[in-house]
């Protein structure tokens, strides 16, 4: 039993030691509803299951030859050139975090009467159950606004435009001829920027003047060593643990040509998430309980279970964490004359379902 828990339950001992000679408000009950329909008058909500999202991150590599790759080496003498277009992607890491969604299989219904404090439930947009008698949540103001993610390259993306080749370039008869004509403007604009630098040509604003040489010269350059771009690619995806402690599922594949494939495309090699899950199955104590027992008053939660969540690229573990799985964990109830003083505020983890707090208002 973690701190966190023990500390939960003294706040819940002091809260019944302060409320135990208060007179009693809540006469109600909270049952589980079969079949997962509501079934009749009063109100519903529905416990979390825990659903494991991962963000795969890769690097996806694009490179794109220069027209004039071949006259690298005789007007430039440059060999180092890119000489082919090619894309190559590698898996880069992985993260992993939790969110909750309504469990089908787990919605109880509220029945009070007299002044009853189970009526201020708070619920999430699908009925899973946050809390009682919490606060408005403040909604704070953005600073930035929305983010544009860049799309990943491709290969016919990547061009030379840049590059303002005049007439007198454009004209020549031969691709040879051109790329000579092209190796000389980088000649003439590397001499320019030499006598700017060394101060023997005057201009204004030399540092304006010799950026855009670099640029000039870059764009002129890469008509002959290539182009190389490289870019983080993000993908998410979603996996619902379910059944046996022990599970591993193929996320999606991976190809080093082609980036994220689907699950079923034997060009790539499988990302695996596997998940195993610490305590022994979930254990139901509502379920057990004698149905016209005093304590069907305390409204019902779940204790989750710790499991650990591995990504694995075939032999390389990209993330490796605990988490909390509300499935998997146990259902209970709150101690049936907690909220017979008016007051009493519980807060539960929206995606797990686990107690967070217990205050006064």
């Amino acid at each position: 039993m973690n701190n966190t828990f023990l500390k939960v339950l003294g706040v819940l001992s002091l809260v019944l030691a302060g409320c135990s000679s208060s007179q009693e408000l809540n006469t109600g009950k909270v049952s589980p509803v079969a079949g997962g329909a509501p079934d009749g008058h009063g109100l519903y909500y529905h416990l979390p299951r825990t659903v494991i999202e991962v963000e795969l991150v890769a690097e996806q590599r694009v490179e794109k030859a220069g027209p004039f790759y071949r006259y690298a080496q005789r007007f430039l003498n440059i060999s180092e050139v890119i000489t082919g277009d090619q894309e190559e992607w590698v898996l880069t890491g992985a993260t992993v975090h939790t969110r909750g969604e309504a469990d089908p299989a787990r919605l109880f219904r509220v029945s009070t009467t007299g002044a009853p404090a189970l009526a201020a439930l708070n619920l999430a947009p699908d009925g899973v159950l946050m809390g009682l008698q919490l606060p408005e949540p403040r909604q704070p103001r953005s600073r930035f606004g929305d983010r544009k993610v860049p799309t990943a390259p491709f290969l016919g993306e990547l061009n030379f435009n840049e590059a303002p080749l005049n007439e007198e370039q454009l004209i020549k008869s031969s691709t040879t001829a051109m790329a000579e004509e092209v190796a000389r403007e980088i000649y003439r604009l590397r001499d320019l920027r030499k006598e700017i630098v060394a101060g023997e040509a005057e201009v204004a604003a030399p540092e304006v003047v010799l950026a855009e040489l670099d640029k000039l010269e870059a764009a002129y350059l890469a008509l002959f060593v290539g182009k190389c771009e490289i870019r983080t690619v993000r993908r998410s995806f979603s996996f619902l643990p379910e059944g046996d402690k022990s599970l591993s599922s193929v996320l999606v594949r991976f190809s080093a040509q082609k980036g994220f494939v689907a699950a079923m495309d034997v060009s790539g090699t499988p990302v695996y998430l596997e998940v195993e899950v610490h305590e022994d199955p979930s254990q139901n104590f509502v379920a057990a309980e004698d149905e016209d027992g005093e304590n069907r008053r305390g409204l019902v939660y779940s204790n989750p279970a710790r499991a650990q969540v591995r990504v694995v690229d075939r032999t390389v573990e990209l993330y490796s964490g605990e988490h909390k799985l509300g499935q998997y964990g146990q259902v209970l109830r709150l101690p049936a004359d907690l909220f017979d003083q008016p007051g009493v505020g519980v807060e539960l983890d929206p995606a797990t379902g686990a107690l967070r707090r217990v205050f006064f208002k």
